[in-house]
C-alpha cells in the first residue's frame, strides 16, 4: 500500500513538472526559452526566459508603457510638486508600480530587491546609465541602456521599439501601428508649421537660480530632429557638450522670436520662477509672450512625440517673426 502511494506521488510530481514546463514554453516573444538583447553599450544580456519583472527609469518606463510593456518598478521623477504626473513618466499608472527613488542619486536597493526584478532599463546620454548611481550600478544587474543623447527621435524610437518587441510587445499592429500613423502626421504638421514661418528664430534654454544654459541642438535628439524638419534652432558656438552656460545678465545677447524652456521641474526653474529675474523679462521673446516648453526628457514613444510635435507646431504658427529688433 505504501509503495503504491509513493508511486502515485512520484507520478503526480512528474505531471506537475511537465505542466510547469509547458506553461513556461508559452511565454516570451517566440514561445519561451532563453532571452537575449544587446543594449546600446554593446553589452549582451542573456536570461533564461523573457523578463517580466522590470524596473525602469521614468522616461524609459513611460516609453515601454506606451509600447504595451508594463513595468514593476520605477526610479527618477514621477510627480510634480502639485501632485500631477511628471512629464517624464508619461502614461505610466503610478498606482500600479513601485518607486525605488525619485531624485538623481537616490536608489533604494532594499526596495529594489523586494520587487524581485529580472531586468533594469534606463536611458543614456553618453555611456552612463541615467539615474543609476555608481554605488548601485553593480547591484541592479542585468541592466539595459538605450542611448538617446544626440540621436534623432526616429532612431531612438526604433531602438525602444526593438526592445519592446523583444519583451513581447506587438509593435506591428494595434495601438502601436495607430500611434505610428499619428506620429507621421505630427511630423508633417511640424514641418509645414516651420515652413509657414520662415525666419523664425528659436532659442532653447534651461535655467538655474544662478545661470542660464543655452541648449546645443546637435547633442539633443529631439532638437536635432526638429531642425531637420525646418525649425531654426540656435546652435551655441561654444561651451560644454550639451549646453553653453551664460549669466542672466547676458540673456539679451541671444535674441530669438521663440524661446523653449526646459520643463524638468526637478532640476530647472519653471517659467514662473524665471519671470522673477529682471533681465529675463527684457528678452524680446519673453516680452512678446512667445515662450513654450522644451520636453527635455519626454518618453521616447510615438504617442509622446506626436503630442510634443503637434503642440510645438501650434506654438510656431502663432509666433510672430518680427520680435527681434
Amino acid at each position: 500500500m505504501l509503495g503504491s502511494t509513493r508511486r502515485l506521488l512520484r507520478a503526480g510530481a512528474v505531471l506537475a513538472t511537465a505542466g510547469l514546463l509547458a506553461a513556461c514554453s508559452a511565454t516570451g516573444p517566440t514561445g519561451g526559452g532563453p532571452w537575449e538583447f544587446t543594449d546600446d553599450r554593446g553589452e549582451k544580456i542573456s536570461l533564461p526566459a523573457k523578463p517580466t519583472r522590470i524596473v525602469a527609469q521614468s522616461a524609459a518606463a513611460g516609453t515601454l508603457w506606451d509600447f504595451g510593456v508594463k513595468v514593476t518598478g520605477v526610479f527618477g521623477p514621477q510627480k510634480l510638486a502639485d501632485g500631477r504626473p511628471d512629464p517624464q513618466i508619461g502614461n505610466v499608472d503610478l498606482g500600479a508600480v513601485q518607486s525605488v527613488g525619485t531624485t538623481y542619486g537616490e536608489f533604494n536597493l532594499e526596495k529594489f530587491a523586494s520587487l524581485r526584478p529580472e531586468l533594469t532599463i534606463t536611458t543614456m546620454y553618453d555611456d552612463t546609465l541615467w539615474y543609476i548611481p555608481d554605488t548601485a550600478k553593480d547591484k541592479v544587474k542585468p541592466t539595459a541602456g538605450i542611448k538617446i543623447g544626440g540621436k534623432p527621435i526616429p532612431e531612438a524610437l526604433a531602438r525602444f521599439e526593438t526592445l519592446a518587441s523583444a519583451l513581447g510587445a506587438d509593435v506591428k499592429g494595434g495601438a502601436v501601428a495607430t500611434a505610428k500613423a499619428e506620429f507621421a502626421k505630427a511630423e508633417n504638421n511640424l514641418r509645414e508649421a516651420a515652413k509657414s514661418k520662415p525666419g523664425l528664430k528659436v532659442l532653447v534654454v534651461s535655467a538655474t537660480k544662478n545661470d542660464l544654459y543655452l541648449v546645443r541642438p546637435q547633442e539633443s535628439g529631439d532638437l536635432k530632429y526638429f531642425r531637420s524638419l525646418g525649425l531654426d534652432v540656435y546652435e551655441p558656438a561654444q561651451g560644454e557638450a550639451y549646453f553653453q552656460k551664460i549669466s542672466w545678465e547676458q540673456v539679451r545677447e541671444y535674441p530669438a522670436d521663440l524661446v523653449l524652456v526646459d520643463n524638468r521641474e526637478a532640476q530647472a526653474l519653471t517659467p514662473a520662477q524665471m519671470a522673477e529675474v529682471a533681465t529675463w523679462k527684457l528678452h524680446p521673446a519673453v516680452q512678446a509672450d512667445q515662450v513654450g516648453p522644451w520636453f527635455a526628457a519626454a518618453p521616447m514613444s510615438y504617442q509622446s512625440f506626436t503630442k510634443v510635435m503637434n503642440d510645438l507646431a501650434e506654438l510656431v504658427r502663432r509666433s510672430r517673426t518680427d520680435v527681434v529688433s
